[in-house]
């Protein structure tokens, strides 16, 4: 499926459900609801594959807006911080931010962040924020293969992101803009790819409950040419 921004990975599988009659669908990995894009759904004896599907690398398109923090990291939280000064967000060069992109390659430690799913004494991280409580944010190491600047156009920087499962780009967001001494919050975001799977190939999602013969075609994978998608050598689905 190719999700619209705007509604949650949750949304997309109550839909699929109801679309399809059946209660055994499960996404691969969730989108925020900022973000747009590649999005798996497994469904029926294809649930065997859903942790394998997840583990597959992850290509993204999207932007950073410099100069300003936000409590999620993202565009669509609560602004904490505004660089005031116009001209130090645009004095960064290119090239200093594609140096900045290289140092984030490989294995890295990264803090999750503060409106998330991950759980710290007993709760979410974000039922935590929403009840006003600041937590300690975990760390978790992720491996980034590729991170490209794509273009600069202050405040906004392009880029390019390929990444393990477990990876929250909205952290590099902020990571970056640590680095520069700005701040920097995630602007856009769209997954491009999972492994072998492309967004060119999915059904493109617009909320409606109707699927035409060729949606059919074009989005759903048979069982016997999953194999044929993972890369060589990986181990089968466990059974």
């Amino acid at each position: 499926m190719d999700k619209p921004s705007g509604p949650t990975s949750h949304d997309a599988v109550l839909w699929a459900r109801r679309a399809l009659h059946t209660k055994k669908i499960g996404h691969c990995g969730a989108l925020d609801p900022l973000a747009q894009g590649l999005l798996l759904l497994a469904m029926g004896e294809a649930l065997e594959w859903q942790e394998r599907l997840m583990r597959q690398r992850k290509v993204y398109r999207g932007s950073f807006r410099l100069g300003v923090v936000t409590d999620t990291d993202d565009i669509t939280g609560q602004i904490l911080r505004q660089e005031t000064d116009a001209r130090r967000v645009a004095a960064v060069s290119d090239e200093a931010l594609a140096g900045l992109f290289k140092r984030f390659l490989g294995p890295i430690r990264q803090r999750v962040p503060r409106y998330s799913s991950v759980k710290v004494n007993g709760r979410r991280l974000h039922e935590w924020a929403r009840r006003g409580v600041e937590m300690p944010l975990p760390e978790k190491t992720v491996e980034i293969s590729r991170f490209d600047l794509l273009s600069y156009a202050p405040p906004d920087a392009h880029f390019v992101v390929e990444c393990s499962k477990g990876t929250y780009v909205r952290s590099l967001a902020r990571d970056v803009g640590e680095q520069l001494g700005l701040g920097a919050t995630l602007a856009s975001l769209c997954r491009e790819s999972i492994g072998r799977f492309s967004r060119a190939d999915a059904f493109a999602w617009n909320g409606d409950f109707s699927m035409e013969p060729t949606d059919w075609e074009r989005a759903f994978i048979p069982m016997d040419e999953l194999p044929a998608l993972f890369p060589a050598g990986e181990p089968a689905a466990v059974r």
